[in-house]
């Protein structure tokens, strides 16, 4: 297979006209005669700055754990013949912010480049969405947002798909200490904030008037400059429970991080009738706990989607690499019937 950096135009946050960037894996060998199959897969987490952009990491980069985690699954599809396409998401490689978890800019990410590849390679027009936790978000709005032109919408592929955040992080920014083990939390807490000030003028002004600490706001500039991983070293956010993020008007940050998480809800998003969704969960997810997952699953089967939820014996990260093989067949079934 080849693995191809590629850019491709896309529209901001703001509306204006950007480059954004990601990775293209193509299958070895000439195309069909009616061209390729294409998945998109979005990536989970890996931070909120150009370092966290899977298509520029280089040979021992600090992030890349959480890069690869999926290649199990994509090389798969491709080894079977489909163009698999993973954005890098708007402000991962491209510029400005990255509007963490927002549902429009990471849907937009994955429809933008599945129009761009359509001129770039034969692809036959059977398409699936997948994408692994904030990567599920992406693959979820893509769909949500309507028919591309061009494609059949053939299912949705969500592995650990994160939900209800409301319930479990608004509970973490209670918490006064860093907990052993969980020093991602503070870090992902602050991305979040962050992602949600993009597109809520009231909270970027709060964030500068009393809404962080002054050990947040020192650290702040870190979240445009490091990954994850670099996020969460003790001379980052690491070092701060989450609690200490908020200032004096803590509470009204909250009440924004709430609403948005609120605004960009995958349980409450409408999905094309007749497409199934394939959820893939852990069993001792900690980022997306079963009891959320399961409700996910059943109010999308209310509404009529044909859901297939599988459990694996694993925690957030992992799941997606637990079900590589049996999440390809799956996808084979439907790509080619």
């Amino acid at each position: 297979m080849i693995v191809e950096p590629v850019a491709f135009k896309s529209t901001s946050i703001d509306g204006e006209p950007i480059t954004q960037t990601g990775l293209v894996w193509l299958p070895d060998g000439p195309p069909p005669a009616s061209g390729w199959p294409v998945v998109t897969y979005g990536h989970m987490t890996t931070g909120g700055s150009d370092r966290a952009a899977p298509s520029l990491a280089t040979p021992g980069h600090p992030e890349s754990r959480r890069i690869h985690q999926g290649d199990a699954f994509v090389s798969r599809l491709t080894a079977a013949g489909a163009v698999v396409l993973q954005p890098d998401y708007e402000g991962l490689g491209s510029p400005g912010p990255h509007p963490y978890l927002h549902g429009a800019s990471l849907g937009r990410s994955v429809r933008d480049l599945l129009t761009w590849a359509r001129e770039q390679w034969p692809l036959d027009g059977r398409w699936i969405s997948t994408g692994h936790s904030e990567g599920a978000l992406a693959a979820l709005h893509a769909v949500a947002a309507g028919p591309v032109e061009g494609f059949d919408l053939r299912a949705v592929v969500a592995f650990t798909p994160v939900t209800r955040m409301g319930q479990t992080i608004g509970a973490a920014l209670r918490l006064p200490v860093v907990l052993p083990g969980f020093q991602v939390v503070t870090a992902l807490i602050a991305l979040m904030i962050d992602g949600a000030a993009t597109t809520r003028e009231p909270l970027r002004a709060l964030l500068r008037g009393g809404g962080l600490s002054r050990e947040a706001l020192a650290l702040w500039p870190h979240l445009g400059e490091r990954s994850l991983s670099e996020l969460c070293r003790r001379d980052s956010f690491g070092a701060l429970a989450p609690r200490a993020l908020l200032g004096p008007r803590g509470a009204e940050v909250r009440r924004h991080l709430l609403d948005s998480f609120r605004a960009d809800e995958v349980a409450d998003l409408c999905l094309p009738a007749g497409v199934p969704l394939r959820i893939d969960a852990g069993r001792f997810d900690e980022v997306a706990p079963f009891w959320l997952t399961r409700r996910l699953a059943g109010l999308h089967r209310a509404r009529g989607t044909d859901v297939e939820l599988q459990w694996w014996n694993g925690m957030h990260s992992p799941t997606v690499d637990l079900a590589a093989a049996a999440a390809v067949d799956w996808c084979r079934g439907k790509l080619w019937p």
